[in-house]
């Protein structure tokens, strides 16, 4: 069945009485060659009108459609059939993916068979079913693979092949392609996509690739835009020796860190050496992932107190504590609440709070609170509702390593699902060979632990640590990663490297911009070798934050940029690439480069933001993840560049005065230079990812463009940023103001494009499915500041501007 959306279906003459149409009759006349099948698209806008006076010998017949109204099972569709002799009106159902009921309209000399909806078509070849095999992650029901083994059936050309059909593998045949979609709930049954591509990819992709090929030579074509902006660029870089900036205050990341929390009760640390070999452990999460004991309790420490370490202890010291001895936990004040209306409720004004405090009288306090923020629809939730529901979750993770039922260290034998589970998770899950040490390890470790605590002798604890991950190897060797690996991931969990690094981001870029901020009126100091120092500092901290990406993509065994918090560390990333790219043409750029990926790093490490390591679903299974989602994400750091430049502009203009309105002016047109410099690498970039994503596309799901959410808004984006681009050739926008303006309010369509559409709405690309949260607040305050500066820039710019002139004349 092929579906033709919207179509009807006409064929005459029909000389055959009324009582021989049947659905049968309809396929087959599909068949007839003796009849043909004239479709008429419908628009929303009028001229849907098909005329078929060359079909008739009677004369000049017209149809048209009227109104149209859907329903569940079947499109009505009101219809005008104009004729010699008059007009008369009937009514079509159908419906898109479906073969429509065919009326037959008797004529004088002829009969008109009309038909709404869908044709079968014979495609001369079968596929069957042989096996549909769906493979998950570790111990989680989420699809690490699934797939499709059929057998390919052409009698007419003696085909009987055997093929597969999996997520970014395609089954191609006589310009049919057919892709794995999904499969039915009792994973027997397999749903495919179908597409037919008559003209085939190579020509589409061929001319995906001179499109780029195009843009990229653009970039050395000595006549191009992009290499005459570097030429004037450096005419100004001559008639002054140096530059500009503003003075920004933004509070450092240490700030939520800066207090310890004190114990109320005092508990005693594990030994530190013993705590690192407990972390070597292995441990299976939720999401079927095997990694470390360190990773795991890294990720609590930070949930519950965003911390790194606690009174000195490492987040394995912790962990293992709390298992140890809980009772002494609960009442240490480690579980971060800062919000004033919690606050109030906790009856207290600290940051952290114990676990015992939030129970009275045997009753859990904030339990009608977690009710009502969860009974309101995420939109409707204010700041205090989403703080609860951070908070409860601090408070169920708590318990649950006091419990243990966090410690996933156990597999069991026979298990086709390979699920790890807690101690306690597993009773009555093992043979009886193992019955007794699953049942009984973990209270001996911990048991041993204690007694290990005062005599300082940890040869018991550490046998049994070994113990477990003999057990592990046991039944779930194939899984566990190698130690290099583990020493790898704990390495990048110690280092906290992007954490750390946007600390140093920050400090280089604005100590260089109070340099340039005092150099910009005082023009006699030379900033040669702060320059010199700061680029050298810059280089070595992009190295390092290029080897942690490096890192997490061998650890996670994906790009560092499938989710989230992975995006935002390579976009600062390419943001720092593209700053060194252009630091020779200005300094303003380093430092603008610096204080933007301190700015997305920061925003990486907020509490919202998950840098947690997790499997990916089938379909980012690809090396088009690699390519794609790099092109397009690094566009982001060109475009973000080119934003944050142009907003130093703009406060340039707020600061200029009639004494160093020459200086300043040269400054503002070099750094606009820039601005469309990388705004034509970050459009190219752009432009290219998101033809890429096309192809992709068009290799998973069989189209390349289905107005999706996030396809609509790169859309949207590229076409903004064309036509700030393409600004300087409208005569009424081609100032210097209208330029750095709209090159700094279009990074609010990457905003949506990446933020937006993420959280608001639905689709293929969403991670929110359509269930907004509320817009922070500061969103609306950096709106308004961004009003009053851009005003107050243009009424100074252009009262200079006159003065200027009417001085030159």
């Amino acid at each position: 069945l092929t579906a033709v959306e919207d179509s009807l279906f006409f064929t005459a003459p029909f000389p055959v009485s009324r009582t021989g149409m049947t659905d049968q009759t309809v396929m087959m006349l599909g068949q007839n060659e003796s009849h043909r099948f004239y479709p008429l698209q419908l628009y929303a806008f009028k001229g849907n009108m098909l005329v078929l006076s060359k079909y008739f010998s009677s004369g000049k017949i017209s149809a048209r459609p009227i109104s149209r109204q859907e329903g569940q099972t079947n499109d009505a569709i009101l219809m005008e059939l104009i004729h010699a002799s008059g007009s008369s009106e009937f009514l079509l159902w159908g419906k898109q993916g479906y073969a429509g009921t065919p009326v037959l309209l008797e004529q004088e000399n002829s009969n008109l068979l009309i038909s709404y909806g869908s044709l079968y078509k014979d495609i001369s070849f079968e596929l069957k079913l042989n096996d549909f095999i769906i493979q998950r992650y570790p111990g989680s029901n989420s699809p690490s693979w699934f797939e499709s083994r059929v057998t390919l059936t052409d009698s007419n050309r003696g085909i009987h092949e055997q093929r597969r059909i999996f997520m970014n593998n395609i089954l191609k045949y006589k310009g049919y392609r057919f892709y794995q979609s999904s499969y039915t709930s009792d994973e027997r049954g397999t749903i495919l996509s179908v597409n037919r591509d008559w003209a085939g990819t190579l020509v589409t992709y061929a001319g995906y690739f001179l499109m780029a090929l195009g843009m990229m030579l653009s970039l050395f074509n000595a006549n191009s835009r992009f290499r005459t902006l570097s030429h004037e660029n450096a005419l100004l870089k001559a008639a002054k020796k140096s530059l500009l900036l503003l003075v920004a205050i933004i509070s450092f990341q240490g700030v939520p860190f800066a207090q310890d929390p004190r114990s109320s009760v005092a508990v005693e640390p594990v030994d530190q050496e013993h705590a690192r070999l407990f972390g070597r452990m292995l441990v299976q999460d939720n999401g079927g992932r095997i990694k470390p004991v360190n990773t795991l309790s890294s990720e609590v420490l930070r949930k519950l107190s965003r911390k790194s370490n606690y009174n000195g202890m490492t987040p394995d010291q912790v962990f293992l504590g709390m298992m140890l001895d809980p009772t002494a936990w609960q009442h240490e004040p480690f579980i971060r609440a800062t919000h004033p209306q919690i606050q109030e409720i906790m009856g207290s004004d600290d940051k952290y709070f114990a676990f015992i405090s939030f129970f009275r009288d045997d009753n859990y306090i904030l339990h009608d609170h977690v009710e009502r923020a969860f009974h309101k629809k995420p939109a409707l939730r204010s700041k205090f509702d989403n703080e609860i529901i951070r908070l409860d979750e601090r408070v169920n993770i708590c318990y649950l390593v006091f419990t243990g039922e966090l410690l996933r260290i156990l597999p069991r034998s026979n298990d086709s699902t390979h699920t790890w589970f807690s101690h306690q998770g597993i009773q009555g899950k093992v043979d009886l060979e193992d019955s007794v040490f699953v049942e009984n390890i973990i209270p001996m470790y911990l048991q041993d632990v204690q007694q290990s605590m005062k005599t300082a002798d940890w040869k018991s604890p550490e046998e049994i640590l070994g113990a477990i991950t003999r057990y592990q190897e046991k039944y779930s060797g194939d899984l566990m990663p190698p130690p290099r690996d583990i020493s790898l991931e704990i390495f990048l969990n110690k280092s906290d490297i992007f954490d750390r690094i946007s600390n140093y981001y920050g400090i280089v870029g604005f100590l260089l911009l109070l340099l340039q901020f005092i150099a910009l009126f005082y023009p006699r100091i030379k900033l040669k070798i702060p320059v010199i120092i700061s680029i050298v500092l810059i280089i070595i901290i992009f190295m390092i934050h290029t080897t942690g990406l490096g890192l997490r993509w061998y650890v996670s065994g994906h790009a560092p940029w499938s989710n989230g918090y992975e995006a935002l560390t390579y976009i600062a990333w390419a943001t720092v690439l593209a700053g060194l790219i252009f630091s020779g043409r200005s300094s303003i750029t380093l430092s603008a480069t610096a204080v933007l990926a301190f700015l997305i790093l920061h925003t990486a490490h907020l509490s919202w933001m998950d840098p947690q390591i997790t499997n990916l679903v089938p379909v980012l299974k690809s090396y088009w993840l690699v390519i794609h989602v790099a092109t397009i994400t690094a566009s982001y750091g060109f475009l973000a560049l080119g934003a944050l430049l142009a907003c130093i502009n703009i406060l340039l203009m707020v600061m200029q005065t009639g004494k160093n309105y020459q200086y300043i002016n040269l400054t503002v047109r070099e750094l606009s230079n820039i601005i469309e410099m990388t705004l034509i690498a970050g459009l190219y970039l752009l432009v290219i990812g998101t033809f890429l994503g096309g192809v992709w596309a068009n290799e998973s799901w069989g189209r390349y463009w289905g107005w999706d959410p996030k396809e609509t808004w790169a859309l949207v984006t590229v076409l903004v940023y064309a036509f700030i681009a393409h600004m300087r050739m409208v005569p009424g926008l081609k100032g210097v103001y209208t330029f750095n303006l709209a090159s700094l309010l279009g990074f609010s369509t990457v905003i949506m494009t990446y933020f937006g559409v993420n959280f608001y709405l639905s689709g293929l690309h969403s991670y929110a499915k359509g269930d907004p949260l509320p817009v922070p607040s500061f969103v609306y305050y950096t709106l308004v500041i961004i009003f009053v500066i851009a005003l107050v820039a243009f009424i100074n710019y252009r009262r200079l501007e006159r003065d200027n002139a009417s001085q030159d004349r």
